[in-house]
């Protein structure tokens, strides 16, 4: 690959810096409920098993340090729901990276002071928005999705980010629509656009407004918009949508397609084609970050072929296409 003379010459030369440990033992946060992205066999916080990383990123994660062999070595950590913010912690003394399927948005570098926090690497995997539905429901479009539809989603991802916008629920920079109710944790209630209130009702991807950042419910304004709701974890998502609580899950094509393949009487539509967005691992905004990034995004460059190798060889190699490449091209 045209990508590894490059890599191989930046792992070369860890060695030879005068801070060559910032290399040894690496941080490595990961998300431990995006399956097949990033996730780990148990959600419980208390099992060992929570530090296992499985997943398309935790394989590539893997694979640079069989590349890189005793120049790098990662040290990986899960990290639960929710998933909201995730990005922001390579930026805590925790973490030295964080992956977890996270789509790279320039609003999500910086932190609440509005101070650039974090940067992202180079994009490694595509993400289309979907929905995930019974296999005998009639919605096949974001435009079919009416009040007397739910959908679950998880809060501060991309999938409710868009979901929100395609349906009209908020603008393209967030605005909540002026009548929508939105339910707290605490059963209290908060309107967008309430006579007297002087916040405008935000959320996006990146943040939302800190009065609905407990948000379970959403009630929209209008009957051709569908009720939102939150759930804990991607298990209650799909359960949900199993048992017809839930009338879809609005969530990356990736996962949905997976889940509709492992699972009976589920399938997926409303595929978003006008937005692709890109999933990159997160760095502290620092030089240590900086140095770290740039050599990840030199070998993740190699190993997947200038982008040309992703999850979907990845799938079809029952995930061994990374190790397979690192050990033969290191």
């Amino acid at each position: 690959s045209g990508a590894c003379p490059a890599a191989r010459e930046l792992v070369s030369a860890i060695a030879k810096r005068s801070d060559p440990k910032i290399f040894q033992g690496v941080n490595y946060g990961f998300y431990t409920d995006f399956h097949p992205l990033s996730y780990a066999s148990t959600q419980d916080p208390s099992d060992a098993a929570f530090n296992r990383p499985l997943g398309y990123e935790p394989d590539l994660v893997a694979a640079v340090d069989t590349f890189a062999g005793k120049g790098m070595t990662f040290d990986p950590k899960g990290i639960g729901n929710p998933f909201s913010g995730i990005w922001l912690k390579s930026a805590q003394d925790e973490f030295d990276m964080v992956g977890g399927g996270i789509t790279a948005l320039t609003q999500r570098t910086f932190d609440e002071s509005g101070s650039e926090a974090i940067r992202f690497g180079a994009g490694h995997v595509g993400f289309r928005q979907s929905l995930l539905v019974s296999i005998s429901s009639a919605i096949a479009r974001h435009d079919d999705l009416t009040s007397d539809h739910r959908v679950g989603v998880l809060r501060g991802t991309t999938g409710e980010a868009r979901l929100l916008v395609l349906t009209g629920i908020t603008n393209a920079d967030g605005v909540v629509q002026a009548g929508t109710q939105i339910t707290l944790e605490d059963g209290s209630t908060v309107v967008a656009g309430a006579a007297g209130t002087a916040e405008e009702l935000r959320i996006s991807a990146a943040a939302s407004s800190e009065s609905v950042a407990m948000r379970v419910r959403l009630i929209p304004a209008t009957a051709n918009e569908p009720q939102v709701v939150y759930l804990a974890s991607e298990d209650a998502l799909l359960g949900a949508v199993v048992d017809g609580s839930i009338d879809a899950v609005a969530r990356g094509e990736i996962g949905n397609s997976i889940a509709a393949s492992e699972m009976t009487g589920l399938k997926v539509t409303a595929i978003d084609s006008s937005a692709t967005e890109r999933g990159a691992f997160s760095y502290p905004a620092t030089p240590a970050g900086d140095d770290l990034r740039q050599v990840v995004n030199a070998v993740v460059n190699c190993l997947t072929d200038g982008g040309r190798i992703g999850i979907l060889e990845w799938l079809q190699s029952d995930g061994s296409v990374f190790q397979d490449r690192a050990r033969f091209l290191r």
